[in-house]
């Protein structure tokens, strides 16, 4: 590890301990759904996807610039300076000259994957070529031997000389000067790669971070899908300009196209401070100078100063090499550095614990709920039998048939809740429909007619829109149609309280919000690129048009199914909290008229069921503290005195009669929790 960049890299490490914490909290929830048997494949297929996703999620941070800012030297300077060398080519002028994904998976030995840019001929983006290993060429990386790894890594500035027409049918003729006239048998120079990955074990990488190293303005435009995808998706943007120039019109292009309407996490880094240093000025001078470039670069692009950095990329790089603390500090990197630690490593956390609250957050609250809702059943038939004690067998002959008539009354309810269900049933097959993947074929079909063939910036406009506005129509038939299965449930609920006393519960409505939001921004990339320059004024647009076209459907593809998936997963956990009710409610029925009805024949004391019931009401005791833990992780991911103190009132808020032996364990559990909160240590009761 990298003495020099430590804050960094503790709060990587700490956000892995976190994701680690978290997976752990989920496999338990997991596990205690099935022993409890309350797991179903599809519940076992969601905690499977959840899983993935916390193990594999990483934090992605894009790099872009125009040529020649610095990026390749500040991502040697942050991840490869131990080499004690330049690893990623860094000259004057271009050098990486494709885009460059860096990451660590351990499951991997370390190599280089580069895509040939004749991929290019053909219409798989990016990612469906990524499950295709034959279309990659792939080179093993020493780690060992920093030279091999220099030699290799240097494929990443490869180019190749082809002709004008074949650059042309590869979409690459924007890379060139706009009005440039090209001949067919013309030879230009383009990159020898469309797309290039490195796995490579850095402590950062390893510990969940990712690196998307982009090319300049105009190879940027040529995929549409880091465009449309890949920077949209990213969970923070470096946007590198160099001090000696200031934001160019080139650097604003990039930044009005690509950064300026997306993510929050945007950061602007003024490269190059170095070149400010003259022995003509003083230090305060310089320092003075750096911070004009840096208010006018925060006033051109709209962002707070305290998001803009002036660094020296190469001081940086050279410090780390020399281990010369100093001039690490003295090029500023660290506190670029302490800026991501702090403000965007939370970013992603956050992220992570919205998608586990999205997809386990309903089923956990459920579980607890039927488990206080059980609990409660218990207390109120250890007071039922407390009552008893010195009554004469005549009041437990009128208790039992009670009960009996209770459960009578309750099976009538289910009865009817059988009927209610195959309405839910119907009302979910209609939800499901509209969410269906061939309805959003018809739709694409459709606003291709919108197009109606005329491949230029103002076709596609028309075809985006109307794409647009049949996926809104469709997901406000969807709401609607949500809206209806939720009050269904809620009128059944409603019921089932009012007659039996259930725990309340709150419906939460089909939201679709996300995908709307991700539907707007494909609309806004789409006029910047219909109203981009160079895609009207070129005389070959009609490839790019094509290209950029399939890019909206495949996107548009992943917010349809991100829709879908939502509701599919709100069809599922509408009805469960109310059905683990109904189920358990049943269950406490049996066990009351069972108890009764060994005391009725006088086969057993009420001394002996009570210990059992006090039994039962300790385990529910122990289960609710249990998913209160877990509960817990999954909200803040590490043991917290806050988190004990919410154990600790689960316990409190019982107001039944509590038994003695329940009593003094509670006392017990309380005491200690609460010495240990004041303490700062962590504390879970342990099984008794």
């Amino acid at each position: 590890m990298e003495p020099l960049a430590s804050q960094f890299e503790a709060e990587a490490e700490r956000y892995h301990q976190w994701r680690t914490t978290l997976s752990r909290a989920v496999h338990e929830y997991h596990d205690w759904l099935e022993r409890t048997n309350q797991l179903d494949v599809q519940q076992s297929i969601r905690f499977y996807d959840l899983l993935e996703t916390l193990n594999k999620g990483r934090l992605l941070l894009v790099f872009l610039a125009e040529f020649s800012r610095g990026k390749s030297e500040l991502i040697n300077a942050l991840f490869f300076s131990s080499f004690k060398e330049r690893l990623l080519p860094s000259d004057v002028g271009r050098t990486t000259m494709c885009p460059t994904e860096i990451f660590h998976d351990p499951n991997e030995e370390p190599y280089l994957k580069l895509l040939s840019v004749e991929t290019r001929y053909r219409d798989e983006s990016i990612a469906q070529l990524k499950n295709m290993p034959v279309e990659w060429s792939r080179i093993r990386l020493n780690v060992d031997d920093p030279k091999q790894m220099r030699q290799a890594l240097s494929a990443l500035a490869d180019t190749k000389r082809v002709y004008a027409l074949d650059a042309r049918m590869m979409g690459l003729i924007p890379m060139f000067d706009e009005g440039t006239a090209l001949k067919e048998d013309d030879v230009v120079e383009v990159p020898a790669w469309r797309y290039a990955i490195i796995n490579y074990p850095h402590p950062l990488l390893t510990n969940g971070l990712s690196v998307l190293d982009t090319p300049g303005l105009n190879a940027l435009g040529l995929e549409p899908e880091l465009t449309l995808s890949m920077v949209p998706n990213a969970h923070a943007i470096l946007f590198l300009l160099g001090i000696d120039t200031g934001v160019t019109k080139s650097d604003l292009e990039i930044w009005d196209r690509y950064v300026r309407q997306g993510l929050p996490a945007k950061i602007a880094v003024l490269n190059k401070i170095d070149l400010m240093s003259d022995a003509l000025k003083s230090e305060s001078e310089i320092r003075s100078g750096i911070q004009r470039m840096t208010e006018s670069t925060s006033a051109q692009l709209g962002v707070p100063t305290e998001k803009v950095f002036a660094i020296s990329a190469r001081e940086a790089l050279v410090g780390r090499i020399k281990e010369d603390q100093s001039q690490v500090e003295h090029s500023g990197i660290e506190r670029l550095e302490n800026y991501l630690a702090s403000e965007i490593i939370p970013i992603k956390q956050q992220l992570l614990a919205k998608a586990v609250t999205s997809e386990i957050g309903g089923m956990m609250t459920s579980s607890h709920k039927s488990l206080i809702g059980k609990q409660q059943q218990l207390q109120a038939q250890i007071k039922e039998l407390s009552a008893l004690q010195g009554q004469s067998q005549d009041m437990v002959a009128q208790l039992w048939e009670h009960v009996t008539q209770e459960r009578e009354q309750y099976n009538a309810a289910l009865a009817e809740y059988k009927m209610q269900r195959m309405a839910f049933s119907h009302k979910k097959k209609v939800v499901l429909d509209t969410v269906d993947p061939t309805r959003l074929d018809l739709l694409c079909a459709r606003s291709l007619q919108a197009i109606n063939d005329s491949w230029t910036t103002p076709g596609l406009t028309r075809g985006m829109r109307e794409l647009i506005r049949l996926i809104g129509d469709e997901f406000d038939q969807m709401k609607l149609a949500g809206e209806d299965t939720r009050r269904l449930m809620e009128g059944v609920y409603d019921t089932f309280r009012g007659r039996f006393g259930f725990v309340a519960l709150e419906f939460l409505p089909l939201d679709f919000e996300g995908p709307r939001a991700k539907l707007a921004l494909l609309a806004l990339q789409t006029e910047q690129f219909c109203r981009d320059p160079i895609n009207i004024l070129m005389t070959e647009k009609r490839f790019m048009v094509r290209k950029f076209w399939r890019q909206l459907i495949e996107e548009s593809r992943v917010i349809f199914h991100q829709a879908r998936t939502n509701t599919m997963r709100w069809l599922t956990d509408v009805p469960l909290p109310l059905e683990t009710q109904i189920r358990d409610h049943k269950v406490q029925l049996e066990l009351r008229l069972a108890s009764l009805q060994k005391l009725k024949q006088r086969d057993g004391s009420i001394h002996d069921e009570l210990n059992k019931i006090n039994a039962q009401w300790l385990d529910a005791q122990r289960q609710i503290t249990l998913i209160t833990g877990l509960i817990r992780q999954v909200r803040d991911g590490w043991p917290s005195p806050e988190g004990v103190a919410a154990e600790v009132r689960v316990a409190a808020e019982t107001d039944a009669i509590i038994p003695k032996p329940q009593q003094e364990y509670l006392d017990t559990v309380r005491m200690t929790a609460t010495a240990r909160a004041d303490a700062g240590v962590p504390f879970n009761p342990a099984p008794r």
